[in-house]
């Protein structure tokens, strides 16, 4: 009986001794303002790896003099491998604004259906001592800095490159422009291409006119053999380069004679040209029949000899 309350004894103080909460401060020390880390630890055996740790839930604060600034999830690591102990920790950062000593409560760990108790600490927060006699004056005094034109460059430029970049493009653009212009002005404008109508189309224009209009038979017959006369000195012009319009009849029969021209052709324009003479300037006046046939040996004049690649 003695030997097994011995073994009770030793079992429940090694099970006892195996779980255990506590907490620690790293400092316990601080001025009003600074922050320091609690670390909450849980040192548990767990063989079959199904023991189940609850943390104490905080909010904001510990207490209303304590506050939480960063709480931090929880890690495990193990101790004994040959027991399976494991030390669990959760850590948080508090911060406290009134000076004084004060102690941190301690805080429950449930494990399974066990709650342990941690252990209290305490911290003292001090105040920062002010020399009343002495004016404000900053923490530090105002010490230069050596800030380079190099890496005052590097930084105008970061902060300003794209100033830089519209600039270049303007200019770019500026020059283009400009190049263009003088590009423009130095290119000869296009002459205007006069159409050139062939000379047997001008001619037969007027000659047919007067065919539909049955001009010959009109009584003013110096008129019409102006006209006439006119349309076939044009013509000569225009296809054997002959000055017709600017010469005598007398002058028109001479280049004539050196024409790509038939004689018969020559025969009936020596006839036509003088008759408009003696028309125009000897009040000669022909029949109907004659100024009708000098129209139409006119057109055939016109027709038989026209340039065939017009």
């Amino acid at each position: 009986m003695k030997n097994w309350l011995t073994i009770s004894t030793i079992f429940i103080c090694s099970f006892a001794f195996s779980q255990r909460a506590y907490m620690e401060l790293d400092t316990h020390k601080l001025r009003i303002g600074e922050q320091t880390k609690l670390h909450l630890y849980l040192e548990y055996q767990n063989p079959k790896g199904d023991a189940l740790v609850a943390w104490p839930q905080f909010e904001s604060s510990l207490n209303e003099d304590i506050d939480i600034v960063q709480q931090s999830v929880d890690r495990d690591r193990l101790l004994d491998s040959a027991s399976q102990t494991y030390l669990r920790e959760q850590e948080l950062i508090i911060t406290l604004f009134e000076q004084g000593n004060y102690t941190v409560p301690a805080q429950e760990i449930g494990l399974n259906d066990t709650v342990l108790q941690t252990n209290e600490a305490s911290i003292l927060i001090e105040t920062v001592e002010v020399d009343t006699s002495k004016g404000i004056a900053d923490i530090k005094p105002i010490y230069s800095v050596n800030y380079p034109f190099s890496e005052r460059s590097k930084d105008w430029l970061k902060e300003n490159w794209y100033w830089i970049a519209i600039i270049v493009f303007l200019i770019i653009v500026f020059f283009i422009w400009r190049y263009w212009v003088k590009r423009k002005a130095k290119m000869p404008e296009p002459e205007p291409v006069e159409e050139v109508i062939p000379a047997h189309i001008l001619a037969m224009e007027t000659l047919n006119r007067l065919l539909e209009k049955e001009e010959w038979k009109n009584p003013a017959k110096k008129q019409y053999y102006s006209e006439l006369t006119d349309t076939v000195r044009a013509y000569l012009e225009n296809r054997f380069n002959i000055h017709a319009m600017e010469q005598t009849t007398r002058e028109i029969i001479l280049h004539l004679n050196h024409a790509n021209i038939s004689e018969e052709d020559k025969l009936y324009l020596r006839k036509i040209l003088r008759e408009a003479d003696m028309v125009k300037f000897a009040k000669f006046t022909p029949d109907d029949i004659d100024a009708y046939n000098y129209l139409q040996k006119s057109i055939d004049f016109v027709d038989r000899t026209r340039n065939h690649e017009d």
